[in-house]
């Protein structure tokens, strides 16, 4: 294996994976999906064997998959309750980390995986992509403009 692949595992096969990650990921020159871990194992072994490289693994929990050394990123697509905890123990355990919107379900939790990071030099990412799109910049422009008036609730 080439020594600059990025060996990538997944805590959490549902419907993000497949729907999001999983596709882009496999798509990716450099890019091996490593490892799997699900509560419902079925889905971690359907993961596993659509999108898995030649020598990956399902984990029965989702610590040992952040144990295992050959891991290099760790994506936690999980409820939105589990992701500061898992984010920060992958981090601590010397992975970077790619987590799913929300970050966290309030901020303290939030600022606890930033100071993660910062302590164990791993890159953290958070799928807030969506804040990019260009429709969703133009209408940051004109809101920031006043374009609106003062905005009191909004729904989309």
């Amino acid at each position: 294996m080439p020594s600059n692949t990025i060996r990538v595992g997944i805590v959490g096969c549902g419907g993000i994976a497949f729907a999001k990650h999983l596709p882009f990921l496999s798509q990716m020159d450099g890019v091996e999906i490593a490892g799997f871990y699900n509560p419902t194992e079925e889905k971690a072994r359907k993961a596993k064997e659509q999108y898995g490289s030649k020598d990956a693994k399902i984990y029965q929990n989702w610590q040992d998959l952040l144990e295992d050394p050959s891991i290099d990123v760790v994506h936690v697509l999980t409820p939105n309750k589990f992701h500061a905890e898992m984010t920060i123990a992958a981090l601590e355990s010397g992975k970077h980390v790619m987590c799913e919107k929300p970050m966290a379900t309030n901020a303290q939790d939030a600022q606890k995986m930033v100071d993660a990071a910062g302590k164990s030099g791993k890159k953290l990412t958070v799928a807030f992509q969506n804040r990019f799109k260009p429709e969703n910049m133009m209408l940051k422009r004109i809101v920031e403009r006043g374009d609106l008036g003062w905005i009191y609730f909004a729904k989309a």
